[in-house]
């Protein structure tokens, strides 16, 4: 296998670098439920860790968002699965830099640079995450959390949970214990890549300082929280990207390009994402650079997450219609991409962050419109 060259500067050259791991994901034998190899080019590709630049307290997360949205596309686009463990990854890094100490940080920097890939794990199940014996210098967990990307892949994961007047905390943990994990549950017709399932924390003693990222609130600050949601859409901006090129090559290769009804389809295939990818490149910009006011730039987050959503139905849509029954065949390019993002865009209640938004943004009119 060809192999990427790694610089001594993570941040050196890497647009190349993410374009050639993306070329290789793409080209990888198609096994659903198997990442590994995947994750091995990013890290073969000094991917993992591109988004950290080291400093005297450890490391400061400050990639300019654009390399970040590269990034999320590109590996979005060659397997979306890889994708959301991606973006779980990068915000875990953020989380850690925001909020974390200088152990934590230097720790993280050194797991990640030895290939350790990061999580975020925060939704609940029965019975619900719980931690006990908080200001006495050993916690005790219980509990589990569900819908845990990466199990058996991710080393570290930020945990978050409220505690009994709901203040959010968020915890920094080990989660390698085979015996914890429980994949049985993710029974999805797409993103099986991702390794999605329970994880396990009754019994587990950890040590307060070591564990405990940030102060009482810190998870929920925005525009880092609801705002960091443009990741997501990054992620599936690229796959809904990879279908304009699979329809466009497919109709042109066939000679029925020409027909009015399917350049109809790539034209509007192609408005379709190129206004999803507008709206990512505005969130990203508002939450990164904070260009606009935190509530603003969350604004600009969702409307890019739902702006994606419509975009990815509706091009899902135009290349069943342009190319027939061959795009449902389980060995056809676009088949699991397909199958990914109609699983991947029901995470997490996109009604509901229409309904809150549409209610926030009535009163900011001047403000989005101007």
């Amino acid at each position: 296998m060809d192999q990427i060259s790694r610089p001594t500067d993570p941040r050196a050259d890497v647009v190349p670098r993410i374009d050639e791991a993306a070329r290789r994901i793409a080209a990888l034998p198609r096994v659903e439920d198997a990442p590994e190899a995947g994750l091995a080019v990013l890290r073969e590709a000094g991917l993992l860790d591109v988004a950290a630049r080291e400093t005297a307290e450890g490391y400061r997360y400050d990639p300019p968002w654009r390399t970040v949205l590269r990034l999320l596309a590109r590996i979005g686009g060659a397997d979306l699965s890889l994708g959301r463990l991606l973006e779980g990854h990068l915000n875990a890094l953020q989380l850690v830099a925001l909020y974390g100490s200088e152990a934590q940080k230097r720790h993280v920097l050194a797991s990640v640079r030895a290939g350790t890939l990061l999580g975020v794990w925060g939704a609940d199940t029965e019975p619900r995450f719980a931690v006990s014996g908080a200001d006495s210098g050993e916690l005790r967990l219980s509990g589990a959390k569900r819908y845990a990307s990466g199990l058996g892949l991710v080393g570290l994961a930020l945990v978050p949970y409220e505690d009994e007047a709901r203040v959010s905390h968020l915890l920094l943990l080990p989660v390698d214990d085979p015996e914890r994990q429980d994949g049985a549950p993710w029974r999805m017709g797409g993103m099986r890549g991702s390794r999605s399932g329970t994880f396990r924390f009754e019994g587990l003693t950890i040590d307060e300082s070591a564990a405990r990222v940030g102060a009482p609130g810190d998870y929920r600050r925005e525009p880092f929280f609801v705002g960091g949601i443009w990741r997501c859409a990054a992620a599936q901006l690229g796959a809904v990207e990879r279908l304009v090129e699979i329809l466009a090559a497919e109709l042109t290769a066939s000679e029925r390009l020409q027909h009015p009804l399917q350049s109809a389809r790539v034209g509007e295939a192609i408005m379709a994402a190129r206004d999803a990818r507008l709206n990512v490149e505005a969130a990203a910009e508002a939450v990164e650079t904070a260009s606009v006011d935190a509530e603003l730039a969350v604004s600009f987050a969702a409307l890019a997450r739902l702006r994606v959503e419509k975009a990815a139905l509706d091009v899902i849509e135009l290349v069943q219609r342009g190319l027939g029954l061959p795009a449902f065949h389980e060995d056809h390019a676009a088949e699991r991409i397909m199958r990914d993002l109609a699983v991947y865009l029901r995470q997490a209640n996109p009604d509901a962050l229409l309904l809150d938004q549409a209610r926030r943004l009535s009163r900011r009119l001047p403000d989005l419109l101007g």
